[in-house]
């Protein structure tokens, strides 16, 4: 990305003469922080907000401005993260035998340190400036405090131990009320113990000229886990496992750091899936992906010949059947004919995937999918919350939905249910965080 460095001088040294002028005046601590380039403050319901003018700061400068605004609206932020990540180890630490080594930080942080000298230049310059400000000089989980290499393990998440599992579903066409893609998306994350990821629900909208995008994550990080950009394509991470081990790190890129990347240089969804199927990552995964004519999954499994993007008419895997025009969706496994598929497949798969089948054909027995059609199929939580026996799509057991999200991609309104910290609803309630496109204003 090209940056204006002489514009961000010019924009430091106003700063500057603003502080002087100034003088030793004490900072005010509020719920929302505002700089010249980064804002964010803490919603009622339930997640930070965030808008950072990345077309006025260098990309180090950005790191270490989004990192103070969050120390200043969220002074537990250390301790929350640190709790999160020393969670994490202490569950895959319990299940060693599971995936037959030792997933710990410090082979983690290696596998990171790799896969972050290949990051492209102004990620790492990013994360460099939030490890300006997150420093601690120990890596001790459970310290309550973030180190650059704990920092760096966060920002790399998903690429080193993979730790969600997901689901969507999406109308288009002549199934949709509108005609233009309603696409729904379940984030499931496994409920650690003090359940940190749910303190922290982030949206955040960069603003860069024509690579603008919104991403929805957690906050502090810096990639979208779901996401969209100012051309209304839309992408969404999933987990699909096919039992492949870890493979070597030093050629491997993020696939997370590529949604970014891909959001903000590509201007289609033909675009953005051809860069994505072409790069060597450290997982095989699933992107729902969505423009405001259709919708597909790219089955994102490295160096298999069925690797590629899913319609609603592609061919499909012995056995396996969907059938209904002009709508989609997904759950944690490859179903493209070709495409590799875990001969021990997990029955939650199945048993969601037919829940998003029945339940689309019963909504359009009465009508074509509008948003409120949509909120009902991605949040159908079963009888009990549980994908076994009852098919939940919206989860409320040990793998929750911890953000489920509904978007008209049409205009970009925006519907997101937030999983409560300390709690697992049955059912979700979504609130509306943009109301039409935000790109607009």
């Amino acid at each position: 990305m090209r940056k204006k460095e002489q514009l961000a001088v010019l924009c430091l040294l106003v700063a500057t003469l603003g502080l002087l002028a100034l003088g030793c005046q004490p900072q005010k601590t509020s719920e929302d922080s505002n700089s010249a380039f980064v804002t964010l403050e803490r919603k009622d319901d339930g997640y930070f907000y965030g808008e950072i003018d990345l077309s006025q700061m260098t990309h180090t400068q950005m790191g270490e401005e989004y990192a103070k605004a969050i120390v200043a609206v969220f002074p537990d932020y250390e301790k929350h993260v640190d709790s999160m990540l020393k969670d994490q180890f202490d569950l895959l630490a319990d299940a060693k035998d599971k995936i037959g080594y030792d997933l710990n930080f410090e082979l983690c942080t290696a596998r990171a340190t790799d896969i972050q000298s290949n990051l492209q230049a102004e990620y790492q310059e990013e994360i460099i400036g939030l490890q300006t400000v997150f420093n601690y000089d120990q890596d001790i989980l459970g310290d309550g405090r973030i180190s650059q290499n704990e920092m760096l393990v966060y920002q790399l998440f998903g690429d080193v131990m993979r730790p969600t599992q997901c689901s969507g579903a999406a109308a288009f066409g002549d199934a949709s009320a509108t005609g233009a893609t309603i696409v729904g998306r379940n984030l499931d994350w496994d409920l650690l113990q003090h359940d940190d990821a749910s303190a922290m629900h982030t949206v955040l909208y960069i603003k860069d000229g024509d690579q603008s995008l919104v991403m929805f994550n957690i906050l502090g990080s810096l990639v979208p886990i779901s996401g969209y950009s100012d051309d209304r394509v839309f992408v969404a991470s999933l987990d699909a496992e096919t039992m492949a081990p870890y493979p070597d790190t030093s050629d491997k890129k993020s696939y997370f750091f590529d949604y970014r990347y891909a959001l903000e240089n590509s201007k289609t969804l033909e675009e953005t899936a051809a860069y994505l199927s072409t790069e060597s990552y450290t997982m095989n995964h699933l992107v729902l992906m969505a423009d405001k004519d259709k919708a597909q999954v790219l089955e994102n499994n490295i160096g298999s010949p069925g690797r590629g993007l899913r319609s609603w008419d592609s061919t499909l895997q012995p056995g396996i059947t969907w059938g209904i025009k002009d709508t989609l969706a997904t759950v944690n496994d490859f179903r493209l004919a070709g495409n590799y598929a875990t001969p021990e497949d997990d029955p939650i798969d199945d048993l969601r995937w037919e829940s998003y089948r029945n339940n689309i054909s019963t909504a359009l027995t009465t009508g074509k999918i509008d948003v409120a059609k949509m909120k009902e199929i991605v949040g159908y939580s079963g009888s009990d919350g549980k994908p076994v026996p009852s098919g939940a799509v919206f989860r409320s057991d040990h793998i929750p939905s911890i953000q489920s999200m509904v978007i008209r991609m049409d205009t970009l309104e925006t519907w997101i249910a937030f999983k409560p910290s300390g709690s697992n609803p049955l059912k979700p309630t979504y609130v509306e965080v943009f109301a039409e496109n935000p790109f607009t204003e």
